[in-house]
């Protein structure tokens, strides 16, 4: 009977560790002009959860480049670029 509930236990353990890893789902797009900006490390350090940016009018031709460490290391903010 011990060996049973061990293989049980685990069982409900392996299975807890799954369901808290799951990530969460992306809430429904607010509207056309929003872009999804996913979980990220602000500059100084704290953790930034995904979210929806509003990025005004789209412009024709050009697509939106999220904030993002450059290669150097530096803050480059979120813009728009041909």
């Amino acid at each position: 009977m011990d060996k049973v509930k061990a293989v049980f236990l685990t069982l409900v353990m392996v299975l807890s560790l799954a369901v808290a890893g799951c990530a969460c789902a992306r809430p429904p797009k607010p509207g056309p002009n929003f872009v999804w900006v996913p979980r990220h490390r602000a500059p100084d350090g704290r953790i930034i959860p995904g979210h929806w940016k509003y990025i005004g009018p789209v412009k024709r031709g050009r697509h939106w480049v999220p904030g993002h460490f450059n290669k150097r290391g530096v803050w480059v903010p979120g813009h728009w670029s041909k």
